[in-house]
């Protein structure tokens, strides 16, 4: 039984911060666009005060666009971050990178692909493939982060002994 709890248990950050992108992904979709045109509207009186003496029409076209990458985006960042913690879970799983890698990236399709299935449940929302493909690229930025990082830090170890 300890052995198994000693597999479970690094995956429980993963799946408290997949709750928490459920829960999003739980609200209306009313609910959802009013959070985004909230931050967007903050953004932009924030960032660019010349916004509100634009004409409507092109203050229409900036609101879009502001709102458009914040909701993209936030696909991206919480699958960069989710990446992240399947990538802690999986560490003593598998001893290949390679592997690992590709655990944490079919790990985050599925999620990504279940996540999305759940939102056709969900009044005002739709599951979309280009968001799955979106959340992916967000696990792809992640784990070719990692990569170099991980590249970095093994050519550094290997000169510091060669004097």
């Amino acid at each position: 039984m300890k052995s198994v709890w000693g597999k479970v248990y690094p995956f429980l950050p993963a799946g408290v911060w997949y709750a928490v992108i459920f829960w999003f992904s739980a609200q209306t979709g009313h609910s959802s666009g009013a959070m985004s045109d909230r931050l967007a509207g903050w953004l932009l009186g924030w960032f660019r005060p010349s916004f509100f003496l634009q004409s409507a029409e092109e203050q229409a076209a900036v609101f879009e666009t502001v709102t458009f990458c914040i909701r993209k985006g936030a696909h991206m960042g919480v699958y960069f971050i989710l990446s992240g913690l399947l990538l802690a879970a999986v560490w003593r799983l598998m001893v290949s990178a390679r592997r690992r890698a590709a655990a944490v990236f079919i790990l985050c399709a599925f999620l990504a692909g279940l996540d999305e299935f759940h939102q056709t449940f969900i009044s005002g929302r739709s599951g979309q493939l280009q968001d799955v493909l979106i959340d992916l690229a967000g696990c792809a930025c992640f784990l070719l982060l990692w990569g170099a990082v991980s590249r970095f830090k093994r050519r550094g170890r290997g000169s510091a002994g060669a004097v």
